[in-house]
């Protein structure tokens, strides 16, 4: 599978005073003669540049790993040309063939009490498959401007880029003065000698190995950056956009899922992290939502989602609910089932004697724990039983259910049958009847009144709620319904009502139950939850 996240090539350019100048580039094994088998041999500088479309794309070779792929057909002078710093503060992007190139041109402020510079701009430029996502190519503009950013308050502070191209530059030189025969290359000399090469390689690997990179810019600037997580074994790309998605679907009855442990979690952290979101991080607990985890870690609840959003984006934490016994789940229809699973034998090193297909199959229907406990079991097995539920839902082996609750009155059911022909054919008695439900609502309070009007009742379903509710329940039924009946049009769910209104699932349940006649319920995933599921 090719993964689009994964850059091709990373390239410094200038301009200034001696024109534009591709400094450095990783990789730099590109300038093998494949027609000819020459390694290292150099074209004419009068030489007319091929026209084939074919001369600029991204290369494989046959038997390698989708990401070790290079580009051929594009020296250091077209580079040069095609990349040069443009419109100040302006994108670069840039597609040719299935190449597509990012970047983010930026000035160097002037200074008349440094010494000056044959400097004027420099871009640092990104080289992806040209298919890429938009998202993706985004994320690589940033890290491009995040680059020019510390590369530039550097240049201010101390002339770091200056003195970084100045050796570039000599190590360029250097390798055009030897005879026409060496093959070394001037950006392995540069990389040797400079410290800004060596950092803009150690972000090019960092992309290709694990997409996040955490570099000091000259020992001063620290630069953090995280690409879409990409997790192939659950065939996952979690974008910045689903991460918007799923913040925007966030409640305080939601809960944190740490996908790591959290000591291990802790001991990656940065020197200089949050102590709010170590505290959050210490405390954090899939049984607790996120209002216990701010009481607990003495944060507002506004500033924990601030912190759930960072745990996301750098693909440390995913969003649950709470695990209680009330909770269904169901095996997720992406997860991998087959017998030879690489997940199978991390599954027996976490559970010892313990078959993971076999857990999985308990999971073919929804089914919630409670259903899940064997009487006979001991208080451990019940809570190694949790633990695999954990287990699982970290792997994104499971989904959750939720129920959601429609309010659909037929409108041929016998009791909305009898009003219409009433209505029809008896219009004395219809006038009584209005009258007496114009009576009922003046008995409603306000709080039921208003109730009414929230929940944008259509006159027959106002209508089959007084028969239902004369017919076998109480007027005190029909007000805690109305009270209710706006969460009833599939858009919240169970756990969402008990939190809002402050209600026992039990006492819901009973009133449901009331009213099944004129009610559907339905168990989807959760709109948050499912935002972080986007499948490749």
């Amino acid at each position: 599978m090719v993964d689009e996240t994964v850059p091709i090539g990373l390239f410094l350019v200038t301009s200034g005073s001696k024109g534009d100048r591709l400094l450095f580039r990783y990789p730099f094994i590109f300038d093998v003669n494949r027609e000819n088998g020459v390694k290292g041999s150099k074209k004419s500088p009068y030489a007319i540049l091929s026209d084939h479309k074919d001369d600029l794309r991204i290369s494989q070779e046959e038997g390698l790993d989708p990401k070790e792929c290079n580009l051929s057909g594009f020296d250091d002078k077209l580079l040069s040309t095609l990349l040069k710093p443009g419109p100040c503060g302006q994108k670069l992007e840039l597609k040719i063939e299935n190449v597509r190139f990012i970047g983010h041109p930026t000035r160097l402020p002037h200074d008349p009490y440094r010494e000056l510079s044959t400097i004027t701009m420099f871009n640092v430029v990104f080289a992806l498959r040209a298919d890429a996502s938009y998202s993706v190519v985004s994320c690589y503009h940033d890290l491009s401007h995040r680059l020019a950013v510390a590369i530039r308050h550097e240049e201010s502070r101390c002339n770091y880029l200056t003195s970084q191209v100045k050796l570039m530059q000599s190590a360029h030189d250097e390798i055009a003065s030897l005879p026409e025969d060496n093959e070394e290359s001037p950006f392995q000399l540069i990389l040797s000698r400079s410290e800004l090469a060596v950092q803009l390689k150690m972000a090019f690997v960092d992309l290709k190995t694990n997409g996040m990179v955490r570099l000091k810019i000259n020992g001063w600037i620290e630069l953090s950056f995280c690409l879409p997580n990409t997790l192939e074994e659950e065939r996952l790309l979690i974008e910045p956009a689903c991460i918007q998605a799923c913040l925007k679907n966030l409640r305080p009855y939601h809960g944190l899922l740490l996908l790591t442990g959290a000591t291990e979690l802790l001991s990656s952290l940065p020197e200089d992290s949050s102590p709010a979101l170590i505290r959050l991080i210490s405390v954090t607990s899939p049984l607790k939502n996120f209002q216990q985890l701010a009481a607990d870690a003495d944060i507002i609840l506004t500033h924990v989602f601030q912190l759930v959003s960072h745990l996301l984006y750098w693909g440390k934490a995913t969003i649950i609910y709470p695990i209680c016994e009330s909770n269904f789940y169901v095996i997720s229809p992406h997860a991998p089932t087959e017998i030879h699973s690489p997940l199978v034998p991390k599954f027996n090193e976490r559970f010892p004697n313990c078959s993971l297909l076999k857990i999985l199959s308990k999971f073919s229907l929804p089914i919630s724990l409670s259903g899940l406990h064997n009487p006979i079991n001991s208080p451990y097995q019940q809570a190694q039983q949790v633990q695999m539920v954990i287990w699982m839902l970290q792997h994104r082996l499971l989904i959750q259910l939720h129920t959601y609750v429609y309010l659909i009155p037929s409108e041929r059911s016998p009791a909305c049958s009898n009003i219409h022909s009433f209505d029809l054919s008896y219009s004395d008695q219809s006038d009584e009847s209005h009258s007496k439900a114009s009576s009922e609502d003046e008995d409603l309070s306000l709080r039921e009144q208003d109730s009414i009007r929230q929940a944008n009742l259509k006159p027959t379903e106002r209508d089959i709620l007084r028969d239902s509710s004369s017919s076998s329940n109480s007027k005190e039924d029909l007000k805690n319904f109305l009270r209710f009946c706006r969460y009833f049009r599939g858009q919240h769910h169970l756990e969402e009502i008990m939190y809002c209104e402050n209600i026992r699932r039990s006492h819901l349940h009973s009133l449901l139950d009331k009213f099944r006649k004129i009610l559907i319920t339905c168990q989807f995933e959760d709109a948050a939850v499912c935002a972080l599921n986007n499948r490749i």
